[in-house]
């Protein structure tokens, strides 16, 4: 009953993983059909590589030539790659790829102003590739590559990535005699990246208080009786005056920081507060730890 149980648990979170990254490609697959290939943007990646490559090859389609050129960066990094992520990747790849390829004829009259067709790329390429994320896969591409070269070069990999992007987007201006197509690629290539932060971690209205206070009990009563949240205490020292003091930590949604603020003031005035943004909480009180 137990093997049963866990099979049909791993049968419906491969559904699930299938489903969710099919939604992440097909929004992929319509942010270049609609936006990217129409203007010749380029924005980094294996994708911005397969765009020049069709420039000089048009027969070849765009699609194809980003499955071919991934394919070498997939069987080098098999050793790296979970067998789950492996396949989760490579059927992501597949499937965006081909759906490029499927939509293009059908955008071909689509055309958008320069400046919003990056700022809409980018937004959509986030959004399907931050899906494609959070269902535990990838579009594989530059990714890939900069994890094999960070190691030899002796850089980081967020380094790595960051020239070869540079390299295809400069790349891109020599390609179609543009100046104009590196920065909106760039600009797509930023709001892409902030769109992917957004769709993996979430809108939060959390704050998070540091409270550094000699009366760290009274605080800490006050905001689990009047806030109904849960606090953590622990001892720190001032690095400058060598005191130990106590500090009071919680998490509270932004509509009770006012009335925290308040708490802190009417039992230690002379407290330090740091108040700061917290992008995303998991747990009692807020969203389920593994909600996706």
């Amino acid at each position: 009953m137990q093997a049963c149980d866990v099979t049909r648990k791993i049968v419906v979170r491969t559904l699930r993983d299938v489903v969710g990254i099919t939604i992440g490609c097909l929004v992929y697959a319509l942010s270049f059909a609609l936006f990217v290939i129409p203007r010749d943007l380029a924005p980094g990646g294996v994708s911005g590589l397969a765009i020049i490559v069709n420039h000089f090859f048009k027969p070849v389609p765009i699609g194809i030539t980003i499955i071919v050129l991934n394919t070498p960066l997939f069987l080098l990094s098999i050793k790296r790659l979970g067998r789950g992520f492996l396949w989760r990747s490579a059927y992501a790849t597949i499937i965006s790829s081909l759906l490029i390829d499927v939509i293009v004829p059908y955008t071909s009259g689509f055309h958008v102003d320069m400046l919003l067709s990056a700022v809409y790329a980018g937004v959509a390429m986030g959004i399907g590739i931050g899906i494609i994320y959070r269902f535990f896969g990838s579009t594989g591409g530059t990714d890939l590559l900069a994890q094999l070269l960070s190691e030899r070069m002796g850089l980081s990999f967020g380094t790595t990535l960051l020239i070869i992007d540079a390299i295809i987007i400069a790349f891109s201006g020599v390609a179609f005699q543009s100046v104009t197509i590196p920065l909106y690629s760039i600009v797509s290539l930023y709001i892409c990246a902030k769109a992917i932060d957004l769709v993996q971690e979430g809108i939060s209205f959390s704050k998070a208080a540091w409270v550094v206070s000699r009366q760290p009990e009274a605080i800490a009563g006050k905001v689990m009786a009047e806030l109904d949240r849960g606090v953590t205490k622990f001892t720190a020292t001032g690095g400058f005056t060598g005191e130990r003091k106590e500090v009071v930590f919680c998490v509270v949604p932004q509509s009770q920081i006012s009335h925290l603020k308040q708490i802190v003031h009417e039992v230690d005035p002379d407290a330090f507060v740091a108040i700061m943004d917290v992008t995303e909480t998991l747990g009692l009180g807020f969203k389920e730890l593994g909600t996706r």
